[in-house]
């Protein structure tokens, strides 16, 4: 049976590494973009499309799988660690003899090269892939959070420095494959496997069937959220789509924390309680609940400051970025219904049917191929912005009925747990309105001013709810420190 508490520490452990990660990224952030160009930017968000479409091949689902099986021997193990390395190096090859061809779609001299450099973090990726797949079966969050921090650590030293110096874009180029060669070092250091080739037809054959249908909706979620990206680079061109992917990739950020944070220790954890739906539909509720919560905190934050955070942390008191205003408040308010349903995605996955994800995925990816083509002609990535939020919000059509007819969750029970963030989201936007607009021309007043809605807003919220978030988390940690008490 799962224990909560463990759970519980699990999610702090992953949390503190992200939240090391978080400091990183947004030092990082601020000085590349205070050094480069749209069009510089708008590079490696090309460049990451290409790449990240190959990396659905690059094991096939194979340790999520391995992860997933009730029981996994050495052999099992080293089976899906020798379908690792033939596919990541049959992905690096493809990248390799795909990117001479890549500029005809986005005119940029770099581009070949910056694909072909960025390919090798797929070699890289096998490096501490046996390692994560036995620590995440075991649970033991508290040691994976180290090579986390650790890359996230590496990735700034070298990128920070590296722009300084004037390398531009290839600055995050190279430290993206530093910090990946340190984290599958520090992952092998922190649970060390010998490396060990093994085939077996059996276990190979059943990694392909639980691992095609989610390769194939991880391949629509990947189309879902850089459709856009790459129509905004080929149809409207680089200086576009630096500005779009800085508004996507801010308006994105903490849906992406979350389910790094949350899901990868749910989805373990559901797997464990597939049978009991009465406790996957608790632990769903309430982690839809808390990730919500957090969700419509940081992100109202910045959609209530997203001139000043534009103008006072990424342009250096310029206004080089405020083209991708209107874009990233509309984006915003995307990633707070991207984090609301993501933990559905750890359920789908501990079930075993993926595809119900990939249905949902497809019908989203259709309706935001069609809205595209629609608005790409105005020239406007705010319309775009749009259409992408349109699209993913009508993968609701697949997951109402899934969680009802799987879990009992009707859309009666959804609106009681949701209410509260739409009327905190509003709220909070329009108290933040209030405040001067002198007020966060500085790092300091920028930081007050978020401080504030982010106050607001878990204040609209607790009143709501009686403050459930808040009793639910004390009530864990009271739990936890109770277990360390002599």
């Amino acid at each position: 049976m799962i224990s909560k508490a463990k759970t519980f520490r699990n999610i702090i452990y992953t949390a503190f590494g992200k939240a090391a990660t978080l400091v990183c990224i947004a030092l990082t952030s601020a000085v590349v973009a205070r050094n480069l160009s749209p069009s510089d930017y708008g590079v490696l968000g090309f460049a990451g499309i290409i790449i990240g479409f190959l990396s659905h091949f690059s094991d096939m689902g194979a340790g999520i799988a391995a992860i997933r099986r009730p029981s996994l021997d050495q052999k099992s193990l080293r089976t899906a660690f020798t379908l690792k390395i033939v596919l990541s190096s049959a992905a690096f090859i493809a990248a390799f003899l795909v990117a001479p061809f890549a500029r005809h779609l986005f005119e940029h001299p770099a581009t070949t090269n910056v694909i072909r450099v960025l390919a090798v973090n797929f070699l890289i990726s096998t490096i501490g892939f046996m390692p994560g797949v036995m620590l995440t079966r075991e649970h033991n969050f508290r040691v994976l959070a180290i090579p986390g921090i650790t890359g996230a650590v590496v990735r700034c030293v070298f990128a920070v420095t590296l722009v300084l110096h004037g390398w531009k874009y290839w600055a995050v180029i190279f430290a993206d494959v530093a910090a990946n060669f340190a984290m599958g070092l520090a992952m092998q250091l922190v649970r060390r496997i010998p490396v060990r080739f093994d085939f077996d037809w059996p276990d190979a054959r059943a990694y392909f069937r639980f691992g095609v249908p989610l390769v194939g909706g991880g391949m629509l979620v990947f189309l879902l959220l850089n459709l856009d990206n790459f129509l905004v680079g080929s149809r409207m061109g680089s200086t576009k789509l630096g500005y779009y992917a800085l508004a996507f990739t801010w308006g994105n950020f903490i849906s992406v924390l979350l389910a790094d944070t949350v899901n990868n220790v749910l989805f373990p954890a559901f797997s464990a309680i597939q049978d009991d739906r009465a406790a996957m539909r608790r632990w769903y509720l309430k982690t839809v609940d808390l990730a919500a919560f957090v969700a419509v905190i940081a992100n109202t934050a910045l959609l209530a400051n997203a001139h000043f955070f534009l103008v006072t942390f990424l342009g250096k008191g310029t206004e080089k970025w405020v083209p991708a205003e209107t874009a990233l408040k509309i984006l915003c308010v995307y990633g707070v219904i991207v984090a609301t349903t993501t933990p559905l995605g750890s359920c789908i996955m501990a079930l075993g049917k993926t595809k119900a994800l990939l249905h949902a995925n497809a019908l989203a990816c259709a309706v935001e191929l069609l809205l595209l083509l629609l608005v790409l002609r105005t020239g406007k990535i705010e319309l775009v912005a749009t259409a992408v939020l349109i699209a993913y919000a009508t993968q609701s059509i697949i997951y109402l009925p899934f969680v009802h007819r799987e879990f009992s969750i009707g859309l009666g029970d959804l609106v009681a747990q949701l209410w509260p963030v739409i009327l905190a989201l509003f709220g909070g936007y329009a108290i933040t309105s209030l405040l001067p607009d002198s007020f966060g021309a500085t790092f300091f007043t920028l930081a007050c001013r978020g401080l504030f809605t982010a106050l607001s807003v878990a204040l609209i919220h607790g009143l709501c709810t009686r403050f459930r978030c808040f009793q639910e988390a004390g009530g864990m940690i009271s739990q936890n420190l109770a277990r360390v008490r002599p």
